[in-house]
C-alpha cells in the first residue's frame, strides 16, 4: 500500500498512523492513533531501490531503446587478426606483427567513430583510443626495427 491510498477516519482530529502489522507483500495494516501535536508528529517513510537502474544516476552502456548493437566492428577486427595470423606464418613474423598494428588503428577508429561497438568497449572511449593507437604505434616500431624477425 502506498502513501496515496491511505485512508483516514472522516471528521477525526489530527492525529498519527502507526503501522500495526506487514500484511501481504505490498499491503499494510494502519490505524489512527489519538490527536498529536503537528510539531511532534514524525513520519518516517521507507523505499527500495530499484536494482534495475545504476544506483548513482550514471548512464549504463547499453540502452534499453537499443535492443540489438551491430556486431559487425568486432568480427572485421577478428577477421584483421585472422588474416595477421596467416601473413605471419606464410611472409614472415614482421609482416604479421605489421597487420596486427594496423588491426589496432582500426580498432581505435572503430572506437572514435561508432558509438560503442560490440567487444571493443572496455573502458572510457578516450582511453580506449589512446591505448589502442599507442599498442598500434609500439608494435609497428618493433616489427620494423627489430633485425631478427
Amino acid at each position: 500500500m502506498d502513501l496515496s491510498e491511505m485512508r483516514t477516519t472522516p471528521g477525526a482530529p489530527g492525529g498519527a498512523t502507526t503501522l500495526l502489522e506487514p500484511g501481504p507483500v505490498g499491503t499494510a495494516t494502519l490505524e489512527r492513533t489519538g490527536p498529536a501535536d503537528l510539531l511532534t508528529a514524525i513520519t518516517t517513510t521507507s523505499q527500495e531501490l530499484d536494482r534495475s537502474e545504476p544506483a548513482s544516476g550514471e548512464d549504463s552502456d547499453v540502452s534499453p531503446a537499443e535492443p540489438h548493437r551491430s556486431n559487425l566492428a568486432i568480427w572485421l577486427v577478428l577477421g584483421g587478426v585472422g588474416i595477421s595470423v596467416l601473413l605471419g606464418m606464410f611472409a614472415g613474423a614482421r609482416a604479421g606483427a605489421i597487420g596486427i598494428g594496423v588491426v589496432l588503428v582500426v580498432c581505435a577508429i572503430f572506437r572514435a567513430v561508432l558509438d560503442s561497438p560490440v567487444g571493443l568497449v572496455i573502458r572510457s572511449r578516450t582511453v580506449d583510443i589512446i591505448l589502442y593507437g599507442s599498442t598500434a604505434v609500439l608494435i609497428g616500431i618493433l616489427a620494423v626495427a627489430t633485425p631478427s624477425i
